[in-house]
């Protein structure tokens, strides 16, 4: 573990090579040339990006399952698997998501193991001499390969021209349907509806939601290798899926029985919900939250994130797009991913290596900050390499720093207390649910969760809520979902 913020900056300018940083400039250039260009459909610009956004994440679906899907975990991309650029800005906010991402590619796709970097070469290899999008002929293998796999256009204006459908499985026969993006009840809409042709269900987003949410409950109950999206622990980096998953999903199971102990349907929940005047989310939710269920009230929401969209992902994406949005307008308004400007020179991004040290140090501490975008920037570089990002933040400040998007506090991850004004053993007593800043990052437990692992302290207190060393940074701890004392919580180790 760095000692000092000189050491720490030249770890991690080891461990995040400035090409890379470089190559991320380039590629957040392209980002920005691509979103300017997104076609004008709608009476607000927000209107038109966030179909764009919805296409890119569909789009990134197809991807993984269609694309990268061949071959072993330790087979890199090949030339004909390059990204189309719409999907590879999707596919930069999914791993801008460390633990979500980390989740998904050991349990969901495992094909995304094949990226054992995001692939920024690649892609700064196929660009035109202008750097403001791909070069035709450089990606001629993937051009191909895409189209003959998916149907759609490889270019992603050109793909929001001409595509005009995408598919949905209905949740309740499993029958596939093709339905437009666009119209009064197009998928793109909030009032999105389509009748199943096999079983008359009308489909909504709401509806596909829940679809979403009972196939992934019915999912651990036939692979207990996995969970419930979301609710992973991270412990010194890797992934425990045993620690409290198999408890939460028991319980979600136990509150969505019918009285003959068999879980309800989907048309049993539409049934049930419509008769409450919820929506069937709402209705789970409401399940979930009954004075006999042992969850926590306060995490139901967090819980129940993973399905606030229908995509296959545990990360929103298309929300993460939206919030990733500014970013990409800052860093090329600072002038550093305008195309043949040099970008910034090497005293410019000492700066920000130094800076990313400076918070990383600080985030660990009760005079914690946000960070800057100097060191956004090679937060996200970081992040960017999932393993090694994972193995470095646990070396440089003894426990996994996750990053989400900003704003996503309000959305079931408000805590309960400032938590500015809390020491760290504070955060343990009171046994939030999670911790963040209004930045969107949590903590989850060090290299030694049970005992004190603040520097120089020699207390070697075990860390329970009786705890009074003043400087334990272990007493940090994952979401807790179940009603019980911090102490005894399963969930909190």
């Amino acid at each position: 573990m760095p000692t000092s913020t000189t050491d720490l900056k030249s770890k991690i300018q080891d461990d995040v090579p400035e090409v890379n940083v470089q190559n991320h400039l380039k590629v957040l250039g392209v980002f920005f040339h691509l979103l300017e260009s997104v076609p004008k459909r709608y009476a607000t610009d927000e209107q038109s990006l966030d179909e764009f956004f919805q296409r890119a994440t569909y789009r990134l679906q197809l991807w993984v399952n269609k694309i990268i899907k061949i071959g072993d975990e330790e087979q890199p991309l090949q030339e004909h698997e390059l990204p189309p650029l719409d999907v590879a800005l999707a596919l930069h906010s999914l791993m801008l998501s460390p633990h979500r991402y980390f989740e998904d590619s050991e349990l969901r796709f495992r094909q995304l193991k094949r990226m054992k970097e995001y692939p920024l070469n690649m892609m700064v290899a196929a660009m035109c001499a202008g750097n403001t999008e791909y070069d035709e002929v450089k990606c001629h293998a993937a051009l191909g390969y895409w189209c003959n796999c998916t149907g759609l256009a490889f270019g992603a204006v050109n793909s929001m021209n001409n595509d005009h459908m995408r598919s949905v499985i209905c949740p309740s026969c499993q029958e596939a349907a093709d339905v437009s993006w666009k119209g009064d009840r197009g998928f793109a809409g909030s009032d999105f509806k389509h009748q199943c042709r096999k079983c008359q269900m009308i489909l909504t987003h709401d509806i596909l939601r829940a679809g979403k949410f009972l196939l992934a409950l019915n999912q651990t109950k036939h692979d207990p290798r996995i969970c419930l999206p979301n609710t992973a622990v991270l412990v010194r980096g890797e992934l425990d899926i045993q620690m409290r998953c198999p408890a939460i999903v028991d319980e979600v199971r136990k509150c969505l029985e019918n009285p003959n102990g068999q879980l309800l349907s989907m048309g049993d929940m539409v049934n049930l919900a419509a008769t409450e005047s919820h929506s069937i989310m709402a209705y789970i939710a409401e399940r979930l939250s009954r004075p006999e269920s042992v969850l926590r009230v306060e995490s139901i929401p967090m819980l129940l994130r993973a399905f606030d969209h229908s995509y296959s992902f545990t990360q929103d994406v298309v929300d993460a797009l939206h919030h990733q949005h500014p970013f990409i307008r800052t860093i090329f308004h600072q002038g550093w991913s305008r195309p043949n400007s040099g970008g910034p020179s090497h005293d410019d991004l000492d700066i920000a290596y130094a800076q990313y040290g400076e918070f990383l140090q600080r985030i660990v501490t009760p005079n914690r900050r946000e960070p800057e975008w100097k060191d956004d920037l090679i937060w996200h570089t970081h992040q960017l390499m999932p393993q090694q990002y994972r193995d470095n933040i646990v070396n440089y400040i003894r426990v996994f720093l996750d990053h989400l998007p900003r704003g996503e506090d309000l959305n079931g991850y408000r805590p309960q207390h400032d938590a500015s004004k809390l020491a760290p053993v504070s955060i343990w007593v009171q046994g939030d649910p999670v911790f963040h800043t209004k930045g969107g990052v949590y903590y989850s437990p060090g290299p030694n969760p049970q005992h004190c692992s603040a520097a120089g302290c020699s207390c070697s207190s075990v860390c329970t809520s009786t705890c009074s060393c003043g400087c334990c940074q272990a007493g940090i701890v994952a979401h807790s979902f179940l009603k019980m004392e911090p102490v005894s919580d399963i969930l909190s180790q």
